[in-house]
């Protein structure tokens, strides 16, 4: 029995910072995901975080120093408190919260 996900990790074609408080990310296949700051620390899946912080995040631990994208595999998060992050591809792409990943197409955000 095949499950729908592929197992091959997601490729990202651009990797980029928007503004001070998220990053984009064009994927291969043609999707765009982006990410706020305070969520790829909250969800920072390193042994120390767990995937998991609850509470308020430091400003320093919601701005990066370093954005840089690891081969094909993973995105490299430094944090401005010092902190690292390594997300694989697959990890990041579950994290997108877009209409289209949450399956509410009919609930796209526009600029209205």
């Amino acid at each position: 029995m095949q499950s729908g996900k592929s197992k091959t990790a997601p490729r990202i074609r651009g990797l980029s910072e928007v503004g001070r408080y998220a990053v984009g990310v064009q994927w291969a296949e043609g999707h765009e995901s982006i990410y706020p700051l305070e969520n790829l620390r909250r969800f920072c899946p390193c042994n120390v975080c767990g995937g998991r912080i609850d509470g308020e995040i430091p400003a320093a631990s919601r701005r990066l120093a370093q954005l840089s994208r690891m081969g094909e595999a993973a995105v490299f998060l430094e944090w401005n408190d010092g902190h690292e992050t390594l997300y694989t591809t697959a990890q990041l792409r579950d994290l997108c919260r877009c209409a289209y990943c949450v399956k509410e197409p009919e609930r796209p955000i526009t600029g209205d």
